[in-house]
């Protein structure tokens, strides 16, 4: 069968006016996320979360590999719970700027990021597992060309995750809102903060009303850590836990340093321990363990980021973050849709 001239160039404007992520198949509707009553709720069940601070799992299809491949062992320790950034996150030494970035300039998702980022979602559903999907971060926004590009990339995300029936997920629309050093657009920073984020959460919302979505302050800034519209209280780094609203804190204090990863001394650990037990006794809160060894790329180790747990972190031949995934299998209890497993059931 020969097409016509017409048919032909028809079907070329269609194929223009798609997303770059479109595809032809009907996608099957993941689990649904929700908060009800300052609770996290998953496929109608309630559920705890506990995780992982996985921000460059997107940089290349080798390394979201590597994170699909140890989802069976978080959940066997009961992590079920990632963070991942379409704006790739600091990506510590010796290139802290090396992270990829999904979005191009004029804000299109880049069709290999979103195939990287529904991929990971699917395989996270397959184990009753949730993920905090992050758009932008303070090493990125720089990227793009205007507000009209912000936009049009938040609108870009939530189609995305709406029209692929990805809902076992929240999303983090700006990391580190007015940080004061890296950002550059002024709607991702104060003064008029929470007029600002109200809108980039409006944008979000108006294309996928029913995923949770919330924007992470910068800790060192006075930018609030709520304001109208938002569905995750979302704190970071040693921030205290709000008693009000569901809470994330979707990057913990690191304590180790990307120019040697996976080491931790005691003072470390102590202080790690600590703040998963402020955690723990938080009903209304989850937290998103952050690592050097899990977020940075190369760093002194040369293999970051790992999605392996790796070494218990006591020396340069034994890196990595093995003491945490133990300790929530220890207190919290293996993963098992929809509950934690504990240890006195036969862990």
């Amino acid at each position: 069968m020969t097409l016509s001239l017409r048919t032909l160039l028809s079907l070329s404007l269609v194929a223009l006016a798609l997303p770059t992520w479109a595809s032809a198949d009907a996608p099957i509707s993941t689990r649904e996320f929700e908060i009800r009553n300052d609770r996290a709720y998953l496929g109608g069940q309630p559920v705890e979360l506990w995780g992982l601070r996985c921000g460059n799992a997107l940089h290349s299809t080798v390394i979201t590999e590597r994170h699909i491949r140890n989802l069976d062992n978080m959940a066997a320790h009961g992590i079920n719970l990632i963070g991942v950034y379409i704006q790739g996150s600091n990506a510590g030494w010796p290139d802290p700027d090396a992270a990829a970035n999904g979005f191009t300039r004029d804000g299109k998702l880049r069709s290999y990021t979103a195939e990287r980022l529904e991929s990971l979602i699917r395989e996270a559903d397959r184990r009753g597992m949730v993920v905090m999907v992050g758009l932008f971060s303070p090493r990125k926004d720089q990227d793009f060309y205007d507000e009209a590009a912000v936009k049009q990339a938040i609108e870009q995300a939530a189609g995305f995750l709406q029209e692929r029936k990805l809902r076992n997920v929240f999303v983090d629309i700006m990391h580190e809102y007015s940080h004061p050093e890296r950002i550059d657009h002024p709607i991702f920073r104060e003064p008029d903060g929470a007029a600002k984020k109200a809108k980039l959460t409006a944008w979000f919302k108006a294309v996928a009303p029913e995923i949770e979505a919330g924007i992470c302050p910068d800790s060192r800034s006075e930018t609030a850590d709520s304001y109208p519209g938002m569905d995750v209280r979302i704190i970071q780094k040693n921030m205290p836990i709000p008693a009000q609203g569901f809470v994330v804190n979707v990057e913990t204090q690191r304590q180790d340093a990307y120019q040697n990863d996976g080491v931790f001394n005691q003072t470390n650990l102590d202080y790690i321990f600590a703040d998963c037990r402020r955690f723990k006794e938080a009903p209304n809160a989850a937290m998103l363990f952050h690592a050097g060894f899990i977020q940075g790329i190369t760093n002194y180790s040369g293999s970051a980021p790992h999605a392996e747990m790796g070494g218990h972190g006591t020396g340069s031949r034994d890196r990595g973050v093995r003491f945490y995934y133990q300790w929530v299998r220890d207190n919290v209890g293996r993963w098992e849709y929809p509950r934690h497993v504990p240890a006195a059931a036969g862990l």
